[in-house]
């Protein structure tokens, strides 16, 4: 018994010592610490690099998706990325011959740096005529025509160009399609008469003046019936009246043709 007594004495001082020792480690562990204190952390990246992916939408930038191919976002927040298509609409200019101020401001167009001019006189470019029905075959005639209305319009001046000046006059109206340019003289020898590869027949003259001065002279006649008609002199008239203004006409005949066929018409 006292062995047995003894023995059991001594295993329970063994369990107290263990106790004992296994209480002294729990004190002097440090805190073990909690996994989750970490995790706000790792999450913070993606936040914070989603939260710039959506400002750099809302700014317009360019991203790179997963396959590193570039994508722009145009659209600012609450727009549309798309805007709805304008439709316009132009109104064509007024023919050149409509007014004497419409021609006045295209020719001024046409000419550009080669020339200045002054007007001085407006009008209309043509007047049409109608004949009265006659009498009947082999009876004469005592009816005259009568005009019924003007067309287009007509300016007139003086004209300088390359410091020399001289009178010049412009006419322009709606003829008749298929009628060919003649020139006002046409037994002067220099009148020449051509057509164009627009179809356009072109009439073109040089011819003195009976009390001095010369006169130089275009005239198209455009396939549609358009004609431009356009004289320049050394007088202050082309017709022959008034002074002479210099020696020779301010523009050339090949300078009037490149007016008369310029495409600013």
């Amino acid at each position: 018994m006292t062995d047995l007594r003894a023995l059991h004495d001594a295993f329970e001082e063994l369990e107290r010592r263990a106790d004992a020792a296994t209480a002294r480690m729990s004190l002097d562990l440090p805190p073990r610490k909690r996994a989750t204190a970490s995790r706000p952390g790792v999450r913070l990246a993606p936040i914070a690099v989603a939260a710039a992916v959506v400002a750099g939408v809302a700014t317009g930038a360019v991203l790179l998706v997963p396959n590193n191919e570039p994508v722009t976002e145009a659209a600012p927040p609450g727009t549309s990325s798309t805007a709805p298509p304008v439709t316009t609409t132009s109104t064509p200019p007024p023919p050149a011959h409509q007014t004497p101020e419409v021609l006045a401001e295209r020719f001024r167009a046409v000419l550009g740096d080669l020339a200045t001019f002054v007007v001085t006189e407006t009008g209309p470019g043509a007047s049409m005529w109608t004949l009265p029905e006659g009498p009947p075959t082999g009876a004469p005639s005592t009816l005259d025509p009568k005009p019924t209305k003007q067309i287009g319009s007509s300016i007139g001046g003086t004209l300088t160009a390359a410091g020399v000046t001289g009178g010049f006059d412009l006419l322009m109206y709606p003829g008749n399609v298929g009628d060919k340019a003649q020139c006002s003289l046409p037994d002067e020898p220099s009148c020449t008469v051509r057509e164009l590869p627009d179809g356009s027949s072109l009439a073109t003259n040089q011819y003195a003046l009976e009390t001095a001065g010369q006169t130089n002279e275009v005239k198209l006649t455009r396939p549609d019936g358009l004609v431009f008609v356009m004289h320049v002199s050394n007088r202050k008239s082309p017709k022959g009246q008034g002074p002479v203004l210099g020696p020779h006409p301010p523009l050339t005949v090949e300078q009037l043709v490149e007016i008369a066929t310029s495409e600013r018409w």
